[in-house]
């Protein structure tokens, strides 16, 4: 009896779902410093060049220069070949304020790289690769998975500004279709992958890239994690019921909702993050409790 148990939980790991990793918290979990190969494979197919080196700043928050300014946390943030700043970013809900947003957090890493008395020219190029799980209202005409935005002359349009700022959104909607008229694109195997590891089509694609393949299992050993399953499902549930209460059109219904009781999954967020040593600035982001409330959890679990 002991062997065919040991044999049917072998089968139910198997068969197990895979984490999504355009989960946020997923995403971090794969890509970061401890998985540097997988990553720079990854980054490679985003920007479409060979990376000699690439560093992968550990800490993600973007610097407020007053403590009432907002606080921003990136997905992955990197410094490619020691010439440019690359943020690559996740959106799963689509939001009326998400190009502001990008563009928020685009200058803020560009003006973050250089302090009071340093010259404006060691300011390096920075990219902004938005991975979205909707399509745009700017884009719904055109088929590509992938729009490419920078600063341009509004009647010569092939007049560039710069090359300093650039701002590249992938749509997530349209991967699969882009993927049917080229499988041989990376760049859309990638994507694939990001949103759904169990697809049919992932499985096709493993037999033929070796790096997507490392990721899938990596993603197992995540999913096989009880807690990083946990934390999961909890900031994914976090993340439906605020998109929920925005479809209905209660923009101010989201904090109701929170102080109503809402916030349960995201306090279990919190109590995780906070277990794992994460910084108070960068669970407030995360999970958009005030930072009294993530300082007294905190007290609570070091009891």
């Amino acid at each position: 009896m002991k062997n065919l148990k040991s044999d049917k939980d072998k089968k139910d790991i198997e068969e197990k779902q895979l984490l999504q990793p355009k989960i946020d918290v997923v995403f971090q979990s794969l890509f970061n410093k401890d998985n540097l190969e997988i990553t720079k494979s990854f980054v490679e197919v985003l920007l479409e060049e060979k990376i000699e080196t690439i560093e992968i700043n550990a800490d993600k928050d973007l610097i407020r220069e007053k403590p009432e300014d907002k606080l921003g946390v990136l997905d992955l943030e990197l410094n490619v070949n020691n010439k440019e700043k690359i943020d690559v970013e996740i959106q799963l809900s689509k939001r009326s304020d998400f190009i502001k947003r990008i563009l928020w957090y685009l200058t803020r890493m560009y003006s973050k790289q250089i302090k009071r008395g340093e010259k404006y020219k060691e300011l390096k190029k920075v990219m902004l690769i938005a991975i979205v799980d909707f399509n745009l209202q700017e884009t719904k005409e055109l088929e590509e998975m992938e729009t490419i935005w920078k600063l341009i002359e509004t009647k010569n349009r092939e007049k560039i500004l710069t090359e300093d700022i650039e701002i590249r959104i992938i749509e997530l909607p349209k991967a699969k279709e882009m993927y049917k008229k080229n499988k041989k694109d990376e760049k859309a195997q990638w994507m694939l992958f990001i949103d759904n590891p169990n697809s049919e089509e992932v499985k096709d694609i493993m037999k033929e890239n070796e790096e997507i393949k490392e990721c899938v299992i990596k993603v197992k050993e995540l999913t096989e994690d009880e807690k990083m399953e946990r934390l999961a499902f909890l900031r994914e549930r976090a993340r439906m019921d605020e998109e929920s209460l925005r479809d209905e059109g209660y923009e101010e219904g989201v904090k109701e909702g929170i102080k109503e009781g809402k916030k349960e999954g995201l306090t279990e967020i919190a109590k995780k993050l906070i277990e794992e040593g994460k910084d108070i600035k960068y669970i407030v982001d995360l999970t958009g409790l005030e930072e009294e409330e993530i300082k007294e959890l905190t007290e609570t679990i070091t009891l």
